[in-house]
């Protein structure tokens, strides 16, 4: 085992992982080489680590994940095939007040009912709403990145927000009330920064936006476009909600119910939409060509993450920073905020960074402490979501990178002074509201 401590071996390999997808080195095998550089450094053997990463690749989540980005990526190509993305777009481009409105809404929208990697649906939407592109690819996957998360911290269907709710013991409706002020400053935020307005040419790529076709027939396409993602959400919404009053019935092991829970809704839903596009006047033959070698390239990538993600879980890593932190005697604030930020970056998942954090942190601060648990879970969630939006692992930020064909490090650097502007304002907002607890 080395002395070096966890957290400064975590942001070793961090930056060099980052620097080598800077360098166009595929981001699957960096992430994956990365994993296993911390492992060895942590004195796992070759044995250990070879066991973990088979596990991880034959791990049902992760075959599920693999089958997921797959089938996302067909029906994303089919949509905009048949026209239906274009007129998608068209549609929410017609409510939205502008363009740069509208390509903030269709990532929001979409991220009102999270799934794994949902970005890769909401990325095509974004590209098509700016098919003129005036917006550079960094800007494209940022924005299509940062809008897609901005319900996180409050949206009662989030991972993250449903373990949050079970391990401290607060009802949903009471998070929803701490968290609220999250969503409208983040969109706020990445209006402001991560897609700022355009000066050249606003009044005329408004008016290009409208177009001068008859109401009745503009209707009528953006109809047409709307119907295949409706399905695919419609549909996930209502099997969600059904699984989850049926599943405790069926007395399934805990992990079978969340995997059938997360996968299969999403699933079924993206079978009727694609059946749906495939129905028309196009027909099957639509998605001949749908799965190509991009399509496993995203797949390589997402498996270079899993094996990262699994080999510092392999070797313990977020929980050893997280003991480092409190043994050198960190106040207990710099702690509630930095144990979950790191945790947000070694995992970047949601539910990752509660699972390992909120538990070190709820102990941190006990019913009846001097700093309010109901504020240490407000600003463990903020620091956690912005470690999260910030790490490479993170599968929405890859793909979205991947799609646009944008590098790792660029989209983080636009989203990184938001995110620090939003931390600052979630800190003062959990302080204000320990005196209130008080």
């Amino acid at each position: 085992m080395s002395s070096i401590p966890a957290i400064a071996q975590i942001l070793v390999i961090f930056s060099l992982v980052v620097l080598a997808t800077a360098l166009k080195v595929h981001m699957g095998l960096a992430a994956a080489l990365g994993g296993i550089a911390l492992a060895l450094w942590q004195g796992l053997g070759f044995s250990a680590v070879s066991g973990a990463i088979i596990d991880e690749i034959f791990n049902p989540d992760t075959l599920l994940l693999f089958t997921l980005m797959i089938c996302i990526m067909a029906f994303s190509a089919a949509m905009k095939k048949s026209g239906a993305m274009d007129s998608f777009a068209n549609a929410i481009g017609a409510i939205a007040p502008s363009k740069r409105l509208a390509m903030a809404i269709a990532p929001l929208l979409i991220g009102t009912l999270p799934m794994p990697g949902g970005a890769i649906l909401s990325a095509p939407l974004v590209e098509a709403m700016d098919s003129d592109r005036e917006h550079g690819s960094g800007t494209l996957s940022a924005a299509n990145y940062w809008f897609r998360h901005n319900l996180e911290l409050a949206w009662p269907l989030y991972p993250s927000f449903i373990l949050t709710t079970s391990l401290a013991g607060i009802s949903a409706t009471r998070l929803i009330s701490l968290n609220l002020y999250a969503a409208p400053i983040l969109f706020a935020l990445g209006l402001i920064f991560v897609l700022p307005p355009l000066r050249k040419n606003a009044g005329r790529k408004r008016e290009a936006l409208s177009g001068s076709v008859p109401y009745a027939k503009k209707l009528a396409s953006s109809i047409r476009g709307i119907v295949p993602l409706a399905l695919v959400l419609g549909l996930y919404a209502i099997l969600y909600a059904l699984w989850n009053h049926i599943a405790p019935w069926l007395k399934l092991s805990d992990s079978a119910a969340t995997l059938i829970g997360r996968y299969l809704p999403i699933l079924l839903g993206l079978a009727a939409g694609s059946a749906y596009i495939g129905l028309g006047p196009k027909g099957f033959s639509i998605f001949r060509g749908s799965v190509n070698a991009a399509t496993l390239t995203l797949v390589a990538v997402i498996a270079g993450i899993r094996i990262f993600s699994a080999l510092i879980s392999a070797a313990g890593l977020a929980g050893t920073a997280a003991t480092e932190l409190s043994r050198a005697g960190i106040p207990t604030i710099a702690a509630v905020a930095i144990i979950p930020f790191i945790a947000g970056l070694v995992t970047g998942v949601g539910f990752g960074y509660v699972g390992l954090a909120f538990p070190i942190v709820l102990g941190l601060v006990p019913e009846g402490s001097a700093f309010p648990r109901e504020a240490a879970i407000v600003l463990a969630g903020a620091f956690g979501y912005a470690g999260m939006m910030v790490s490479p692992l993170h599968v929405c930020m890859v793909v979205s990178a991947e799609h646009f064909k944008a590098s790792l490090p660029n989209t983080i650097r636009r989203v990184a002074l938001p995110l620090a502007i939003f931390i600052a304002i979630a800190t003062s907002y959990a302080l204000a509201l320990s005196v209130a607890l008080r």
